[in-house]
């Protein structure tokens, strides 16, 4: 099992058990998941590095910069559209009516700014502290990890 299936089997065991219950062999569904998200990773990453223009002036490793943005962003939309799935028990947030309009216009900032971070469109650094903080409430460790607002991740940075 490639790196991409080990980070599926990852993601749905903290917030798919019942997806992996239903499966007849999770091991071998999730090695095929993840040369499913390799393959697709590629094929897009392909696409675009044919199809990308040249830039007038660019430098060498101003271009394997860009290119390896490309690569991260069909990595990023893939892992978001194959891997890193709801949970099982995901709610819309609009429908609980035990939450008031304030916090659920909070929920849904967060929801957006963490799904920002995971097709890594931003960064932990792009955030103020008190932002930082407000996307940490109530995130689970594997989220933190997954979205580099984990405490080691912070650390490096130099923003905790």
């Amino acid at each position: 099992m490639n790196r991409y299936g080990r980070l599926a089997q990852q993601h749905w065991q903290e917030f798919r058990p019942g997806s992996i219950a239903e499966l007849d062999d999770p091991e071998a569904f999730f090695a095929e998941l993840g040369s499913d998200v390799q393959d697709e990773v590629r094929v897009r990453w392909s696409a675009e590095r044919v199809t990308a223009l040249t830039v007038v002036g660019e430098s060498y490793l101003e271009r394997a910069g860009r290119l390896q943005q490309m690569r991260h962003d069909a990595e990023a939309d893939v892992l978001r559209e194959l891997v890193l799935l709801p949970p099982d028990d995901d709610v819309d947030l609009i429908d609980d009516l035990l939450l008031t309009d304030a916090e659920v216009a909070e929920e849904q900032w967060r929801e957006h700014r963490l799904h920002e971070l995971l097709a890594g469109r931003c960064g932990p650094g792009d955030f103020s502290p008190a932002e930082r903080e407000r996307l940490r409430a109530g995130a689970s460790a594997r989220l933190l990890e997954l979205t580099g607002l984990s405490d080691e991740a912070l650390g490096r940075l130099g923003l905790l």
